[in-house]
């Protein structure tokens, strides 16, 4: 029998202590269910199309779901009542914005974390799991969590982002004035739009409000959503202030939800929120954000 080599005798004795070590760490504790931890708030406004499809998948994977209406003409609030007898829905104005909606809905829940989602987006199977695993990563404080974003006809929409920075900004100007497609020639120009998605779970700077997971002691550290934001920049603001009280937000685009229509901000309203954006947080954030 031919004698190993000392320095590959060693290699062994070290991937056999390795391995040992491996085999006496504990198994990681199993996490409870999102049935019994998580409550969702669901902002709508004028959701009466699609309110339905949005709760039922809800209320069979979370503890308890609270609907805050904000002054919706349709039949949003009637469909709610009708069909989801266990469900309340809390009557707000539209002029209390969803800021204010999403903190109303907070308050009516008891469980450690919050799924904020508006009326017009919805989670597709298996996409709370995945927001509950990376929202639970015992390694770091991970205070929230957002999906990727999708349009019903395929298209990725601005669903995370980063901190702006003027070199970001003056290069976000500079794109959307000239095009990368208009310097390779027409032939190269993309079908489809398509924003910052990475393919991994990746840290970011916010995520959108469209649908979001939260720890509740996180949120409430920061006071909840600032309600001087209507809609626009209300978001962005809540995870750029949790980044700043050292808790971590994570972009999950394994995890999907479908974004089925929008809310038309006035203009005016938009521009008085950038302005404020601007003083709290030092930047403006037009092209970065795709806000006017």
């Amino acid at each position: 029998m031919i004698p190993l080599p000392p320095e590959r005798e060693d290699q062994l004795g070290v991937e056999a202590e390795a391995r040992r070590r491996l085999s006496e760490r504990p198994e990681p504790a199993e996490l409870p269910s999102p049935r019994q931890t998580v409550g969702a708030v669901v902002v709508t406004f004028n959701d009466a199309n699609h309110i339905a499809l949005t709760l039922r998948g809800l209320v069979a994977e979370v503890a308890q779901v609270v609907v805050v209406d904000l002054g919706s003409k349709d039949r949003t609030r009637e469909t709610v009542a009708e069909r989801f007898l266990g469900v309340p829905v809390i009557p707000l104005p539209l002029e209390a914005g969803f800021g204010a909606a999403a903190n109303e809905g907070s308050r009516r829940l008891d469980e450690p974390f919050l799924l904020l989602v508006h009326g017009d987006a919805r989670l597709r199977p298996g996409a709370l799991e995945r927001l509950y695993g990376a929202v639970n990563d015992s390694r770091r404080r991970v205070a929230c969590t957002g999906p990727r974003l999708v349009a019903p006809h395929g298209v990725v929409e601005l669903s995370a982002g980063f901190r702006p920075t003027r070199w970001r900004t003056w290069r976000a100007a500079w794109t959307e004035l000239v095009p990368r497609w208009k310097l390779l020639g027409p032939r190269r120009k993309p079908k489809r739009v398509a924003y910052f998605a990475p393919t991994v779970r990746t840290d970011v700077d916010w995520v959108s409000g469209a649908a979001m997971l939260l720890r509740r002691d996180a949120f409430d550290e920061v006071g909840g959503m600032d309600e001087r934001y209507f809609l626009a920049y209300g978001d962005i603001d809540l995870c750029l202030r949790l980044r700043r009280a050292g808790w971590v937000v994570t972009y999950e685009p394994r995890a999907r939800a479908i974004h089925l229509d929008h809310v038309d901000e006035n203009p005016g309203s938009r521009r008085a929120a950038r302005r404020r954006f601007a003083r709290r947080h030092g930047a403006l954030a037009r092209h970065l954000f795709g806000h006017d």
